[in-house]
């Protein structure tokens, strides 16, 4: 167990944690979004709004995450097909 909280964004907005590894559905119950949204991990500054992201890596199960990450939660098919 981590004994700070883990300080991250998502849509652009600041959550704590008490520990480090995170499911997609805690990122979504965070922000009050659908069970179905997408749940991105930002890997360089986001893209563009409605643009399929490029370095951007979409969380389908549990992430490990350290103060500072950023996460996007969005509608499914937000960012089209590839």
């Amino acid at each position: 167990m981590q004994a700070d909280k883990v300080n991250i964004l998502i849509n652009q907005k600041p959550f704590k944690f008490d520990h480090d590894i995170l499911t997609a559905q805690e990122i979504r119950d965070a922000v009050g979004a659908a069970a179905d949204y997408e749940v991105w991990h930002i890997v360089k500054s986001p893209d563009p709004e409605g643009q399929l992201p490029i370095d951007d890596v979409q969380i389908t199960s549990t992430v490990t995450v350290k103060s500072g990450d950023r996460f996007r939660v969005v509608p499914p098919g937000t960012f089209g097909e590839k």
